[in-house]
């Protein structure tokens, strides 16, 4: 077996796996009911972009564009598709190996370049349009995104990928720093339509990512970084897909041990009457606030529907959205409750009492109450401030 054939054996079981991922998440009838018709608004929204921007663009000033396609650059890695068994086999037949890390790089770099000919495809009818610029101009945005994106992949190739908390943090501030920087060098050679200057910025990008990347393209000697990253690249993509769904029982992650939680150490009573209704409501609260999983659930529901509520032009399109957004969100806030307090040993033989149900219609209600408002908001609000203030 040659290295190109057991590249694409590996991107094939590779795909195979994400394949499989997806499929313990989104079963046929999510499919059918979620998203068949999520890809078909996603259609109707973007041809309608090209007839008539939509209002919500009128407020993104072009500098904004360019901070928002800032934060897209995090997060990939340049993959090697390295193995842990590969310790025993390739590393005695070194050129096979490099053969197979020198392709995944390539086919990173590859995969980056269509990523980035996909987003601009996504906005062209907004760049064109609205903003007038040319298709020109557009190509030399997307150049200098992806070639920037290869130079943070290949920096954070270099570096720990195993370090976690404040460390992590205080090592990538000269990173985003340095990013920034070369952006906002990007922004102003854009501005002023200097192609030299493009060029420049283009080159240097790829040619830095590229000497950065020269040992693990020419080395054998970078196997454990080149596993650890494609590791992590892997279990990134899973704790994302396993979190969209309620029904997969999420593995604990590992945390230092505490004598005491940070909230509600004293375990004092939030209720002052003492009632079955609100004992649920106390667990359900001390259990849901400790763990940002659940608190970190809840405002991804929000945001998501919130930003697609804004990003959706006709009325109609805005209420299907936050009618199936509270649809979803009800049966997440059950799916949490059973979690927490229904499944629990302790407490599932109550599930049938008046407290409990009683305690889980208070919650639902609670949750939902913000969520209402950022759906009104979104609706009526807004829309009725806008045709008073053209400005805003």
């Amino acid at each position: 077996m040659n290295s190109s054939r057991l590249l694409f054996h590996r991107m094939r079981e590779n795909w195979n796996y994400k394949y499989k991922i997806i499929k313990t998440v989104i079963d046929w009838t999510i499919l059918i009911y979620l998203v068949v018709p999520a890809a078909a608004i996603t259609i109707f929204v973007y041809r309608s972009w090209w007839i008539d921007p939509p209002a919500w663009i009128a407020s993104v000033p072009f500098p904004l564009l360019f901070a928002i396609y800032f934060f897209l650059l995090w997060g990939s890695y340049f993959k090697t598709y390295i193995r842990e068994a590969d310790i025993i086999f390739l590393r005695k037949n070194e050129m096979l190996m490099l053969g197979l890390k020198r392709g995944g790089i390539i086919v990173s770099y590859l995969t980056e370049a269509l990523s980035a000919a996909f987003l601009a495809v996504l906005i062209s009818p907004l760049w064109m349009i609205h903003y007038g610029l040319s298709v020109k101009q557009l190509i030399l945005f997307f150049g200098m995104w992806v070639s920037l994106r290869w130079l943070i992949m290949a920096v954070n190739g270099k570096l720990n990928v195993h370090l976690r908390g404040w460390r992590s943090l205080v090592r990538s501030i000269p990173v985003v720093v340095g990013a920034g920087t070369i952006w906002w060098l990007s922004y102003k050679a854009l501005q002023s339509s200097s192609l030299l200057s493009v060029f420049i910025i283009i080159i240097l990008n790829g040619t830095a990512s590229m000497l950065l990347l020269k040992k693990r393209f020419t080395s054998i000697q970078t196997f454990e970084q080149d596993l650890s990253i494609d590791e992590k690249d892997k279990n990134k993509y899973t704790e994302m897909i396993f979190g969209l769904s309620m029904d997969i029982e999420k593995l604990p992650k590992p945390k230092p041990i505490r004598k005491s939680p940070r909230l509600y150490s004293k375990s004092n009573r939030i209720f002052k009457t003492r009632s079955p209704r609100n004992g649920f409501l106390e667990l359900f609260i001390k259990a849901s606030t400790r763990d940002t999983e659940y608190v970190r659930g809840y405002f991804q529901v929000l945001g998501i529907t919130a930003v697609a509520i804004f990003f959706s032009p006709p009325i109609w399109l805005k209420i299907t959205i936050g009618a199936v957004g509270v649809f979803f969100l009800i049966v997440w806030i059950g799916s949490v409750w059973y979690k927490l307090i229904g499944g629990h040993p302790f407490t599932k033989k109550y599930s049938g009492k008046e407290g409990y149900i009683k305690g889980k219609q208070i919650v639902t209600v609670v949750l939902l109450i913000p969520f209402v408002i950022i759906c009104f908001l979104n609706v009526w609000i807004l829309p009725w401030i806008r045709s008073l203030f053209l400005f805003f």
